[in-house]
């Protein structure tokens, strides 16, 4: 189940240079690299010779060659060269290519109807290339679902019990808004004198704050979450803000391409706190994949198996439900109805 028709992030910017990289986009093989300019593409990992991967092989000026029997691709995939011919043979069209934007230090890819990709549905990741924050980001591959990522990043409520050594603290008993938009899914954790996460007390922070956390869900899976932290019993309490910005991309209907970006507004030129705050959030997002892939795990023993809803799901539950809708009125008529 995925929306084609919207903008994924295929890979951080700094990914992409002159050599081929392969990834599996929504269960399609893509290769990704840069023209001699810079310029970043995208096709289809396929030769259409013998489906070779074309990340195996080589770049040839601002064309990919395939390295098992030597097909070349131009960037937007005509197949320019076949050893042994002064042409291609007719007949040979070449292989798919894919509208990119690269934006917000991100590479970002549009895998449906071309005539459809408008950059302007790009969702805003601007604090990643904000001089006004510090934005330590990475990649992590995680073997589940991406929706049970959207769910994970939703519903904080297990930050108390998954992160309680690293970033958690424990809100349990955090009140919760909830609103539905046209295209947003929107949840507000607020909780009142509770104590500093342990990543933040190492960092200075007071023993207690008041914590809130803004959660924004775009379809099909962009989240933004701005944490909010006032110190409480303190000569001069601060009040910093961390927005965590988190691209989930489809690898398959089991894995996901995970993107993520903790941008912070405090101690922004200090170069020692950005690489702890970057170490702490890669243990904390290591721990939530222990945990999700062992759901996904558990959910493939047994894919009927019920499950129930409290309060605190309702954002999860909206968002399943967006995106289930916005994938049905994309789906062509014939296999909607099926």
């Amino acid at each position: 189940m995925f929306l084609r028709n919207c903008w994924y992030v295929a890979a951080e910017a700094a990914e992409l240079g002159r050599a081929p990289l392969g990834r599996i986009v929504l269960g399609e093989p893509v290769v990704f690299y840069r023209k001699e300019d810079g310029t970043a593409v995208a096709l289809e990992d396929r030769c259409c010779h013998r489906r070779a991967p074309l990340h195996k092989g080589r770049l040839v000026g601002d064309a990919v060659q395939c390295g098992y029997h030597g097909f070349t691709f131009d960037a937007t995939g005509t197949c320019i060269g076949v050893p042994g011919y002064d042409r291609p043979p007719v007949g040979i069209g070449g292989v798919r290519s894919y509208p990119l934007v690269e934006r917000h230090r991100f590479v970002w890819i549009w895998m449906g109807e071309r005539e459809k990709a408008d950059p302007a549905l790009i969702p805003d990741f601007h604090h990643n290339d904000d001089p006004a924050w510090a934005a330590p980001s990475a990649y992590l591959p995680v073997g589940a679902n991406y929706l049970l990522l959207v769910e994970n990043l939703i519903d904080l409520s297990h930050v108390a019990f998954v992160h309680s050594g690293t970033i958690g603290s424990d809100d349990t008993k955090a009140s919760l808004e909830h609103d539905r938009g046209d295209a947003t899914v929107r949840v507000v954790r607020t909780a009142k004198d509770i104590p500093s996460p342990p990543h933040m007390q190492r960092l200075g922070v007071g023993a207690r704050v008041d914590m809130t956390k803004a959660i924004t869900f775009h379809p099909p899976s962009a989240i933004t979450i701005l944490i909010t932290w006032t110190e409480r019993a303190t000569a001069h309490p601060r009040t910093l803000h961390v927005m965590v910005l988190n691209a989930i991309t489809p690898e398959s209907e089991h894995s996901s391409h995970y993107f993520w970006v903790a941008a912070r507004d405090f101690d922004i030129a200090d170069a020692n706190v950005t690489e702890f705050y970057r170490r702490e959030v890669i243990k904390a997002f290591n721990e939530d994949k222990d945990m999700l892939e062992a759901q996904q795990a558990s959910i493939d023993l047994a894919p009927g198996a019920p499950t129930v809803n409290v309060h605190g799901d309702w954002g999860g539950v909206q968002a399943r439900r967006m995106v289930e809708r916005l994938v049905e009125h994309e789906a062509p008529r014939d296999v909607a109805a099926q």
